[in-house]
This record gives structure tokens, C-alpha cells and sequence, in this order.
């Protein structure tokens, strides 16, 4: 039947029959392929269409629509209302599981029964029908609670797959200020793996209560009215236990808070990590990232702490109750004369409280980790509910949201229900021929903030727009409107389109190649393809990439220059052939040559905007592009309309115009062709740091083993043991003092009561103090330890790591580091950890009482060793493997999110959230396969070890029916009821030991990121300067030679500079001419090939590089924000006061901004400032923090004169006295720098004061001047 068409691409797991899944067989084949080769994604079957149909959760959507969203946990319900089904699939098993568990005490009791009786004919038959019922009971065991946690584990994947599809869908549909930076992230990780840890026990915390009521019957037939004694402490136990662990479930909420927190300061790092090494806050960024870490920690213990009580209470009652028991009975049979406490009724009972063990565990623990599962439902559902993005534009598919704050009319009542406004108004646009009309609008992020006022504006179709006006005018909220992408507070927006090609002014730039970040979700047509890219200038670029179009970009762009991320950027726009082009300041990061090559292709008259008729609106702070406008739109600084027309319209005469028409243009702030250190690095370098099969991710690593030890502390780990082993005779010899008792009572009926109790209690309360002692230590001291030390370790081999390598590894791997792993050491490594010794311990002791009671099964030890550690090793084989792939195939995921989260506005202006809710897609089906997979091999080693068991207690049982005489009937009881834990114990030591290997991976990845990644600072960067220093600002260039990397070329050739304290030098060359790399190689991002250089007679290459860093102001032209407050963006050291900040802030005009926002205590937003703010908040970062050496890398090139003459004021007034480096290329602005320093080809070819250079015949200086003078006019 397979071979017809509708089987052609089943799954094994569907072609398998009821057998095959019962008994896992349709995993062979993946053990096969673990256990011989190294395993791959692909290489993993698919899972079924039933779970890949959870990733699609339209029915699951809809059903959430419709439910009441004002309960708490309204989305739990919803869950499990609309997985009904795949829920009650596995309560069968789950009740067949229970039946098979209390049979056990019954056949404990006959057997011992049977033991006693005399040889009859029908011995043997009853031997071999004991021998049967023990194989039936221990089978069904195996395979009943095998498929019961495999219903359970489906399920708990279908939960995955349509939380993440949720989580990201409602991301695609929120505000753009409201995106928290890693809530969806964290929520996509850190709470739906709460949910995969706690999910599991769902089942068996309804079968726990009816279990309990079983075990307290059968209790009931043997111990009769003695039996209420165990009931009540039990019950005691569960009254102050259970608010504890409702208590401790509630207690993870803020610790995944601050795991938020944490992962947004680290994933916003990641991000910005050349800027972050560039002005020197690699050790502020850590701090506040490890103080994070410190605070999520904190945030963990609440709940450790709770949890250490609950353990104590669960086995306070599992412990005690037997002393209860067993004491009340024995008086109840001394003072009434009764039947004493014999080995039948003393086993059987013994064989029932460790069944209610089992189940007492869960409901304690159950009800800790179902509200654990509702709290972070909890935390889903409000983000699912927060407010959407309202689209306030009236379009063609216009549909007025019922919440809107805008409105047209205020008597809405005088409108005709005849007359629809939103046809009205689009049908204006088509009569005027306009695509935009905006009346009366006033906007902002909201009413009391707002940015634009009372505009009045048409956009024409078919022509130029531009949007001119100085740095916080509002030009980039005016596009956000035009996008739907702001509020109206009054007034109305109609557009006749709702897509457009939008070309933000910080180019969103995604993790691939180039030609992938130019055709989008677009298919790829190769003839427009290459006119996109000649138009913007990128033909000659690619040539010089590495490897063409298919170069890497790098994170966030990294690998490409700032001009040649805006262009691509720009070919993306042209490329998508939207009739509407929204371009945002794109311009300004392109060298004059460049700039004005692309203004001719896509704006000029042949242009291809003019070609095609596209819509074009754009902003620019540059006087000279309004040539090539038919619409100026001109903003004052108050955010309103001065002047808008043609540029003839508007008269040259008044002073604004005037003043900005006569400054030259924006230069570039990359040349044209000057690829970044990582491009020129990028030959030979693996993207994401190999992919070579590793060996050890089949048979693992026992140095990870010490190396855990190492970082939680011998003596700790030493302590931890101990206790462990106390609490492990206290739970595990009462049955050999059981058996002691019961031997003595068969003599002496009823005597010696109160000895043989007391010790009973004594070894009780032994296990109390252990598994306090133990629980206490590993939880307050060894766990929090290790989270520590593990994160500081990881943390600081990223930020020394060298830029080029963190650049040329996807964010989202990196990341995927500090979530993934990092989970996996704080949550299953020590769970695992804690229940592997105690099984271990338990099972040495259950082993030598079991083979105590049967000596003929002692035979049997070497050969149950190394079947179990055969089955071991073959399962790690596959498992770790299957582990590793997990979270590596969790990674594309981390990255899809980061960069939806970071260009959020440009895929709804593009339309293109329904590709990236496929690609999304696409991505959880491929990880999904190992996560799925990983938890099915889980059941397979359960079932294989339960089965195990069953042939131990076949064996067992077998013995002692038809060989009698081989002990005593005492200790056959003991060995029986060893049976009965050693499942449990044997099952759970083996399911943890292969989880702490599994999770070990995650400490070996750490490890061997730790060990591999290269330190950017070389053996002899080690050196100690002054506080002080550089005190004066001396800057000596000795026979430099700098390269990208020590085995490529220089691209500084043998540079000889003298600096003077206090001097202002311009750095200036053609394009790339190494002015960058000038000033890249004194905050040594460069390699130091031959020279030296002294900063105050000290030669900086003796210092570590962030020291050198830290010791210079350098504002690179990406500013870098930190994530915290205005106050601890402006002072990261913490050193002004608040007289001292907001007089900075009003020296550049940014106070009354700051103040009507919140003032120095609000969280930083950069979001609201526009480019040419965040440069002059970063330029008064540096006036509170003073160096003596100030370097500026093009900080002026994306800012108008009147900005671009404020940042030359602050340079005279508060860096009089400070050396100033700045790479330039606006020279007429510069004049009076004290020297100019031109490059050409890497090498210094002439330098001098300004004035004299431009006198100086056959001056390359003066060529430059010149040349911008002419094309100026």
C-alpha cells in the first residue's frame, strides 16, 4: 500500500503500525544513522502532517479571536479547547499505565504468599502463572507510560509550533514604537521552553489524585483504620506544600523578566558591536549586561528558594508516611491482640506508599509547573493583546478603525450614511492626480507629543516630492505618516496606494548575500536586476567583493561600507518596482561622485523613476537635490509647512533657503569602494564558523565534566555529593530495617516497638536533613555560581572577540548562544544534574539490596551492566547529536525575529509580511524536526529501560518461584520491592544521565566558543597606563603599516604623522585613499604591520586595545545607544551631575526635546530622534566624558548647516584644548582646522594648514576643494 501515490511522502512514524509506534521501531532508523555518521538536519525524517499543521494555526486563530481575552488565561483554555483531541489521546494510556502500577503490590503479595506455602501439584503451574503475570504487568508498564508521554510530547509540539507562529504574526502587526527589543524573542524561547518543561506533567497530575485514591484503598485492605494516620500527614504536607509551589510557579514571571531584559541589552550589543568597540563602551556594555545577568540571577533564587521547600515537603510526606503507617498499626494490633506486622503485609504496603511516592511528587510538583505553563500563557496572551498597529491612511481597502483617535467631522451625524468618506477621498486623489493628500493633520506618537502640525500637503502622482527642512523638523515622521505608520492625532492622510518601496535613512540591511538583500521577497529577474544595480552605482562594487553579489553582508550590514549599505538599500526599493518610492534621506552616505551618478539614474530626466513613472517622495537635508524635485515640501523647525511648490515657486530670497542653498552638498561617510575590515577578511573565513562534523557530538567530552566542576568549585560540588549520599541511605535503608522489623516480629509479635520505629523515624529524618543539606547547596551555591561564571566567560570572549568575527557571525547564532544555551545550563542542566546523582546513588544501594534478596540474580550483574550501558552509549549516539541540532536549528529563528524586530516598518511598507510569515514558517518546520525527534528517542530510552526492568523482574520472579531455599523470605520481599523503585530509579537514572549529556552539549558549545574564539588583543597588548592618561594628546605616526588581517596586504603604507597637543587635523583623500583606516589603526581596528604609535610618549600597542578605546572620544558616524536612561546614555561613567547634563544638552538645543519626553530618568528611545539629533546627542556623550583626543569619523555628513555649524561651535567652545582628529569631506566647513593630512593610496602624500595648502601649486588639497567647488555650482 505504501507504493501509492498518497503514501509517496508519508513519514516512517505515519507507515508505521500499531506495534512499530508502540514500540518505537520506527526510530531505528535514526539510531542507525546517529550511531554510524554524523547527523544533519536534512538527514531527519519530517514529522507528520498533524504536527506540521500546527504551524498553520488559521482554525486555532480564529478560535482566539472569537474567545474572551479579559481572563488571565483565556489563551491556556483556548490551547487546550482547540487540542482537545490530541490531549485525550493520551489518557487511555495514561489510565492503562495505573492499572499495570497497582498490580504490582499484588503480586508482590502473592508471591511472597506463595513463597510460604507448601509444594502442591499445582505449584508449577502457579509459578509460571506468576511468571507471566509479572512479564504481562511490566510490559504493559513499559509500553502503556511510553505511549502515554508520546501523545504528551505531540501535543506539546503542536503547542510550539502555533505559539511561535502567533508570537511572530502579532509581531508583524504591532507598532513599530511599541516593539519591545526582545519580548517576542524571549517569549519565543525563554517561555515557550517553560511551557515544553511543565507541559509534560499535565496528565499526570489529574491520574496523580486517582492514583492517590487507589493507593490509599489498597492501603486501606491491609493496614485498615491505621491507614488515616499516612492520609492525614500526607494531606498536611500537601496544605503547606501546595501554595509553595503555586508560589514557586508564579516566581519564574519575574525571573523571565529579567531574562528579557537581559537578552535585549544583549541582542541590541550584538547589533552595534563596531560602534560599541569604536567609542570605547565595550566594558560599560558588558557591565551593564553582566549586572543584567546579576539581576536574573536575583530574580532565579525566589523561586530556587521555594523550591528547596517544596522538594522538603514532598519528601517530608513521602518519608513519613510509612513511619505513620507502620507505627499506628503495630500499636493498633499490640493493643488489640491483631495480626502482627508481617513481610507479606509489610512489602505489599511498602510497594503502595512508594506508588504514592510517584504521584504525590506530581501533584505538588504539578500544580508549580501547570501555573508555571499559565504564567507564561499569561505572558503570550498579553502580548498578543496589546494594541495593534492602526493603519490611520484612507485607501482604496480603507477600513476606519473603531478606536481611532482621528476623525474628519465632530458632528459625524450631518454626514449622509449615503456619502462613504473614504470613497470621497480617493476619489479626490484621482481627479487631482495626486497618490497623497494630507488635511489639517497634526501627528505624533501621541496626543501630548506631537511632531507635525496642521499640515496641509498634496502629493502629486508620477513626479518628485522632496521633503527639506533642518534635523528634527519632523521630514522622517512626515514619511512614517505617509506609511501608516503614525497616528493622526487630528486631521486625515488618503493615499491611493497602501504598499510602497520604502528606502529607510538607517538601511535595514538582512543577514545574506547581497543580490538577497536587493531582490527581497521579489523573484529574481536578471535583466532588471542588473539595470537596478547600475543605476545605483553597485556595478563596480560588487566587482571588488569578495565574492560578488553573493558576498555575505554580514550582521546588520557590517560587511559593507555605510554608502554601500544605502545603496543596496536603494536597489532593494528600485528593484521591488512599486509604483510609490519612499526614500528617507538615502543620499547621504555616498561621496560626491557617487551621489551625484545615482541622483542622475533614478532621479534625473533619463533617470529610471522618470522611465517607469514612479511616485517618488523623498527627504534630504541637501540644498543642491531640490534640483531634480517637481514638489518641494519645506519644514519649518516647529514641525509645520513654511513653503511648499516648485523650486522656482519658492523664492531664494528669504534667509532659510538662502543659508541651506549655499551650503555645498552632503558628502559620503565610506568611499565608494573602500570595502569594510570584514569584507576584506571575508576570503576564507566561514560565515558561522564551520560546519565540520565534530566527533564529540557523538561520544561527548568527559573534560566538559571537570570543566563544570571547575566553575561550580570542587568543595561545592564535594558538600552536594555528601549530602545526596545521606539523604539516599535515609531513603533507601528503611527496607532493610523493614525487613529487620518484620524478622523480629515473627518471633517476638509486637515487642520492641518503640526501638524499631525510632530507628525508622531516625532514618527518615536523616532523609530530610540530606535532601535539605543537598537541595540547599545546589541550588543557593552551585547553580547560581555556575549561571554566573558560565555567562561572564561567554560574555567577555564576545566582546574581545575581533570585530571582523562577530561581524561575520549571524547575530542570531551569537545570540542563540546566550538564550538557548544559557537555558540549558540554568534550567535542564541542573535538574538533570540533581536527579542523575541521587538516581545514581539510589541504584548502587537498590542493586545490592536487590541482589541481596535473590542471590541467584548477583549471576546477572555484569551482564545487566553492560546491557544498560550498552543501550546508554547507543542512545547518546543519536541524542546528543539530536540535542545539538535543536538548538543550532533554533538559530535561523533568533535571526528572522532580530531582523523583523529591526526593519518592522519597511516589511509592511513593502507588503511583504506574508513572505516573512513563510519564511518564519519554513524555519519552525525545519527546527521543529529535531525538537520532535529529540523528545521521541526520550520515549524510546524510557520504554527500552522499562522493558529492561521487566526482564530483571521476570528474572527475579522465575528465581525465587522454582528455586526456593536462596534466601530468606524477608529479604525476597526487600528485593521484590526494590523491583518496584529500581523501574523508577533505573528509568530516571539513565533518562537524566542522558539529559545532562544532552545538556553538556550546551556547556561544550560554551566551552569550545570560549577555547576557539580568538582574542583580539595579542600576547603582548597587556600593559597599565595612568588614570590620567593621555593627558596631554600627543599623536606620533611612526612608519606605520596597517592591514585588515596580518596575512593581507596594508592598506596603510609606512605613515608618518606628528600630532601636537590640542591640534585640530582634518584627514582628507580621494575614495579610498585610507582616511578611515587612518583612524581605524589608532583604535587599533587594524592590524599593526610595521611602526609604531605613541599617544603622550606611550606606544599604544603595548596597552590593551579597549583600554586605548576607552581612553579616546570617538564618534563613529552610526551613533551607538546603550539601553537604559537619557542619563546613563549621556554619562555612561556616571560622573555629572544634572546641572552639568542638561546644560550640555541645552548648548545643542536637545533639552526641551529631552524635558517634554520624561528629562534625564526616561528610557532612551533613539527611535525619536531624528539622524542629525542622535550625532549631536553623541557629540555632548563626549563633552561629559572628556579625553584629551577627540576622533570623528564623518560625523557631519548626514546633518544640514545649520546642524553641521552647531557641531563646529561645540568643537571651538568645549575641545579648545583637545587634539581633534576628524576625517572629513566637507573641506570648506574644516578651513579652520589647524592641518590638513591627504591621503592617497594609503599612503600620506601631503600635509599643512589649509590656507596654505590651497595656495600651494600642483596641491591634491586643492584639486579637492576645487573640484566640490565646481560641482557645487
Amino acid at each position: 500500500r505504501f507504493s501509492r501515490p498518497e503514501w509517496k511522502h508519508a513519514t516512517p512514524e505515519e507507515k508505521a503500525g500499531a506495534i512499530d509506534r508502540s514500540l518505537f521501531l520506527w526510530l531505528n532508523h535514526i539510531f542507525i544513522k546517529g550511531f554510524k555518521t554524523f547527523l544533519t538536519v536534512d538527514m531527519l525524517t519530517s514529522v507528520d502532517p498533524e504536527i506540521l499543521s500546527a504551524s498553520r494555526p488559521l482554525k486555532l486563530q480564529q478560535r482566539w479571536d472569537i474567545a474572551d481575552h479579559s481572563s488571565d488565561y483565556a489563551l491556556f483554555w483556548t490551547f487546550l479547547i482547540h487540542y482537545k483531541w490530541p490531549f485525550l489521546a493520551g489518557v487511555l494510556p495514561r489510565l492503562a499505565y495505573s492499572g499495570f502500577l497497582f498490580a504490582q503490590p499484588f503480586l508482590v503479595e502473592r508471591v511472597l504468599d506463595f513463597i510460604d506455602e507448601a509444594r502442591t501439584p499445582t505449584t508449577n503451574d502457579t509459578a509460571y502463572g506468576l511468571i507471566g503475570a509479572y512479564a504481562i504487568v511490566y510490559i504493559g508498564i513499559a509500553v502503556s507510560y511510553a505511549v502515554n508521554q508520546h501523545k504528551t510530547y505531540r501535543l506539546l509540539t503542536m503547542y510550539r509550533g502555533s505559539l511561535v507562529m502567533m508570537i511572530f504574526e502579532k509581531t508583524l502587526k504591532m507598532k513599530s514604537t511599541s516593539i519591545a527589543d526582545a519580548e517576542a524573542i524571549t517569549l519565543m524561547s525563554a517561555d515557550i521552553d517553560r511551557i515544553g518543561h511543565s507541559l509534560p506533567l499535565i496528565h499526570e497530575l489529574w491520574a496523580s489524585f486517582i492514583d492517590v485514591a487507589i493507593a490509599c484503598w489498597l492501603l486501606y485492605r491491609l493496614l485498615g483504620i491505621a491507614v488515616v494516620a499516612p492520609i492525614l500527614w500526607i494531606v498536611l504536607c500537601l496544605i503547606a506544600g501546595l501554595p509553595l509551589a503555586g508560589a514557586a510557579g508564579n516566581a519564574q514571571t519575574p525571573w523571565l523578566e529579567a531574562i528579557e531584559s537581559r537578552l535585549a541589552a544583549t541582542a541590541k550589543a550584538l547589533g552595534s558591536v563596531k560602534a560599541i568597540k569604536m567609542t570605547g563602551l565595550a566594558d560599560v556594555v558588558s557591565a551593564t549586561i553582566r549586572q543584567l545577568r546579576l539581576d536574573e540571577i536575583r530574580a532565579s533564587l525566589r523561586w530556587r528558594v521555594l523550591n528547596i521547600f517544596v522538594t522538603i515537603f514532598y519528601f517530608a510526606s513521602s518519608t513519613f508516611a510509612p513511619v505513620w503507617g507502620y507505627g499506628v498499626y503495630i500499636i493498633l494490633a499490640r493493643s488489640r491482640n491483631t495480626e502482627t506486622l508481617t513481610d507479606s503485609i509489610a512489602f505489599s504496603a511498602l510497594s503502595l506508599f512508594e506508588l504514592m511516592n510517584q504521584p504525590m511528587i506530581y501533584i505538588i510538583d504539578g500544580f508549580e509547573h501547570i501555573q508555571t505553563v499559565a504564567n507564561s500563557f499569561r505572558r503570550i496572551q498579553e502580548y498578543l493583546t496589546s494594541e495593534d498597529h492602526h493603519d490611520f491612511r484612507i485607501t482604496p481597502d480603507f477600513k476606519q478603525p473603531s478606536d481611532s483617535i482621528s476623525s474628519n467631522s465632530d458632528n459625524t451625524d450631518d454626514i449622509s450614511l449615503k456619502e462613504n468618506p473614504a470613497s470621497k477621498a480617493i476619489a479626490e486623489l484621482d481627479q487631482h492626480q495626486n497618490v497623497a493628500s494630507v488635511k489639517e493633520v497634526s501627528t505624533g506618537y501621541d496626543e501630548d507629543t506631537t511632531i507635525l502640525h496642521d499640515l496641509n500637503l498634496d502629493i502629486p502622482r508620477g513626479q518628485i516630492t522632496m521633503i527639506f527642512g533642518p534635523v528634527g523638523s519632523g521630514k522622517s515622521t512626515l514619511l512614517r505618516l505617509l506609511l501608516g505608520e503614525m497616528p493622526c492625532v487630528s486631521g486625515n492622510v488618503a493615499t491611493s496606494f497602501r504598499k510602497a518601496a520604502f528606502c529607510p535613512q538607517t538601511p535595514w540591511i538582512t543577514w545574506g548575500s547581497v543580490r538577497s538583500n536587493i531582490i527581497g521577497a521579489s523573484e529574481y529577474d536578471s535583466k532588471w536586476y542588473n539595470i537596478v544595480i547600475q543605476a545605483c552605482s553597485l556595478v563596480a562594487d560588487l566587482d571588488e567583493l569578495p565574492h560578488g553579489d553573493q558576498t555575505n553582508t554580514g550582521t546588520r550590514g557590517s560587511r559593507l561600507s555605510g554608502g554601500q549599505q544605502m545603496r543596496v538599500s536603494l536597489a532593494r526599493a528600485l528593484y521591488n518596482r512599486s509604483p510609490i518610492l519612499v526614500l528617507d534621506d538615502v543620499l547621504t552616505g555616498l561621496d560626491r561622485t557617487t551621489e551625484r551618478a545615482v541622483l542622475e539614474s533614478v532621479l534625473g530626466a533619463d533617470g529610471l523613476a522618470k522611465k517607469v513613472g514612479t511616485t517618488v517622495i523623498m527627504t534630504t537635508n541637501t540644498a543642491s537635490h531640490l534640483q531634480f524635485a517637481d514638489k518641494i515640501v519645506m519644514l519649518n523647525e516647529h514641525g509645520k509647512i513654511a513653503h511648499q511648490g516648485t523650486l522656482d515657486a519658492i523664492s531664494p530670497s528669504g534667509d532659510w533657503i538662502r543659508k541651506l542653498s549655499e551650503q555645498p552638498t552632503v558628502t559620503t561617510s565610506r568611499p565608494l569602494l573602500e570595502l569594510s575590515d570584514e569584507t576584506m577578511q571575508e576570503v576564507g573565513v566561514p560565515l558561522d564558523g564551520g560546519n565540520e562534523p565534530d566527533p564529540k557530538k557523538q561520544s561527548g567530552d568527559w573534560k566538559v565534566y571537570s570543566f563544570y566542576v571547575k566553575i561550580a568549585g570542587s568543595w561545592r560540588m564535594s558538600l552536594y555529593v555528601c549530602a545526596c549520599a545521606t539523604f539516599v541511605f535515609g531513603v533507601n535503608f528503611p527496607s532493610v530495617w523493614l525487613q529487620k522489623w518484620t524478622n523480629y516480629n515473627a518471633d517476638h509479635p509486637n515487642q520492641e516497638i518503640g526501638y524499631y520505629l525510632g530507628v525508622y523515624a531516625a532514618l527518615a529524618s536523616i532523609a530530610i536533613i540530606g535532601c535539605s543539606l543537598a537541595d540547599g547547596v545546589f541550588n543557593l551555591f552551585v547553580i547560581p555560581r555556575t549561571s554566573r561564571k558560565l555567562h561572564e566567560l561567554l560574555l567577555t570572549a564576545t566582546m574581545r572577540a575581533p570585530t571582523s568575527f562577530l561581524t561575520s557571525t549571524d547575530a542570531g547564532v551569537t545570540l542563540n548562544r546566550f538564550s538557548q544555551d544559557l537555558e540549558l545550563i540554568d534550567q535542564d542542566l541542573p535538574t538533570s544534574l540533581d536527579q542523575t546523582i541521587f538516581q545514581l546513588l539510589s541504584a548502587i544501594m537498590s542493586a545490592v539490596i536487590l541482589f541481596i534478596g535473590s542471590g541467584y540474580v548477583a549471576i546477572a550483574i555484569p551482564l545487566c551492566i553492560v546491557v544498560i550501558v550498552a543501550i546508554q552509549l547507543f542512545y547518546l549516539r543519536t541524542s546528543r547529536q539530536l540535542r545539538i541540532l535543536d538548538i543550532e536549528a533554533k538559530a535561523p529563528l533568533f535571526s528572522q525575529f532580530l531582523e523583523t524586530l529591526g526593519g518592522i516598518s519597511s516589511i509592511r511598507a513593502f507588503d511583504w509580511t506574508s513572505h516573512y510569515v513563510e519564511s518564519v514558517h519554513d524555519s519552525l518546520n525545519v527546527s521543529q524536526k529535531p525538537y520532535y525527534l529529540l523528545w521521541c528517542v526520550q520515549r524510546w530510552l524510557t520504554m527500552v529501560l522499562d522493558l529492561f526492568v521487566a526482564g530483571v523482574a521476570i528474572i527475579l520472579v522465575a528465581l525465587a518461584t522454582n528455586i526456593r531455599g536462596s534466601g530468606s523470605t524477608g529479604y525476597l520481599g526487600v528485593a521484590l520491592y526494590q523491583v518496584v523503585t529500581f523501574s523508577t530509579t533505573l528509568q530516571t537514572l539513565v533518562t537524566e544521565w542522558t539529559q545532562v549529556e544532552m545538556a553538556l552539549g550546551a556547556i561544550s558549545r560554551v566551552r569550545t566558543y570560549i577555547l576557539d574564539t580568538k582574542d583580539e588583543n595579542l600576547p603582548n597588548e597587556t600593559g597599565l597606563v595612568s588614570d590620567k592618561w593621555p593627558a596631554k594628546g600627543a599623536v606620533v605616526f611612526n612608519g606605520v603599516s596597517a592591514s585588515y588581517d596580518t596575512s593581507t596586504d596594508p592598506v596603510l603604507k609606512d605613515i608618518n604623522l606628528s600630532i601636537t597637543p590640542g591640534e585640530k587635523v582634518a584627514i582628507c583623500g580621494r575614495t579610498g585613499s585610507g582616511k578611515s583606516s587612518l583612524v581605524s589603526t589608532l583604535l587599533r581596528m587594524l592590524e599593526l604591520q610595521s611602526g609604531s604609535i605613541c599617544v603622550d610618549d606611550i606606544d599604544i600597542s603595548t596597552i590593551t586595545r579597549q583600554a586605548v578605546r576607552a581612553r579616546f572620544n570617538s564618534l563613529p558616524q552610526d551613533p551607538f545607544f546603550l539601553k537604559g536612561t537619557v542619563r546613563e546614555n549621556l554619562d555612561p561613567l556616571g560622573v555629572a551631575t544634572d546641572e552639568r547634563l542638561i546644560q550640555a544638552l541645552q548648548s545643542v538645543r536637545l533639552w526641551d526635546f529631552c524635558e517634554s519626553r520624561g528629562g534625564l530618568d526616561e528610557d532612551m528611545n533613539e527611535e525619536t530622534l531624528s539622524h542629525g539629533q542622535r550625532q549631536l546627542f553623541c557629540l555632548i556623550r563626549a563633552v561629559i566624558n572628556p579625553s584629551s583626543v577627540l576622533i570623528m569619523d564623518e560625523v557631519g555628513s548626514s546633518v544640514d548647516a545649520d546642524t553641521d555649524a552647531l557641531i563646529h561651535e561645540v568643537l571651538q567652545k568645549e575641545f579648545e584644548a583637545c587634539t581633534v582628529i576628524a576625517v572629513v569631506h566637507k573641506l570648506h566647513t574644516t578651513l579652520d582646522f589647524d592641518r590638513f593630512v591627504v591621503l592617497d593610496k594609503g599612503r600620506i602624500v601631503e600635509e599643512g594648514p589649509p590656507r596654505e595648502l590651497l595656495e600651494r601649486p600642483g596641491s591634491l588639497f586643492k584639486a579637492l576643494y576645487e573640484s566640490m567647488q565646481t560641482e557645487e555650482k
